[in-house]
């Protein structure tokens, strides 16, 4: 299943799990709640951190990527 999201309406914890709601932006740029995205509360730091390091590297790819392709400069 895929879900297109711009970002999230709420962060909640109950019954052991993390609750996160998916939004996408709607009519007026007003958030449309979209899914729950539930994590276990135990592997939320992990599912978190794993996260940002895989964003952290791909922004990095990104980076020299651009790199690679700008043209150079010269005085």
């Amino acid at each position: 299943m895929h879900i297109f999201t711009d970002g999230f309406t709420s962060v909640s914890l109950a019954n052991g799990n993390l609750r996160i709601k998916l939004a996408q932006n709607g009519p007026d740029n007003e958030p449309v709640e979209v899914a729950t995205l539930i994590v276990p509360a135990g592997t939320a730091p992990n599912f978190v951190n794993g996260l940002a390091n895989a964003l952290t590297q791909l922004e990095e790819q990104i980076k020299s990527k651009q790199q690679e392709t700008a043209p150079e400069t010269t005085n």
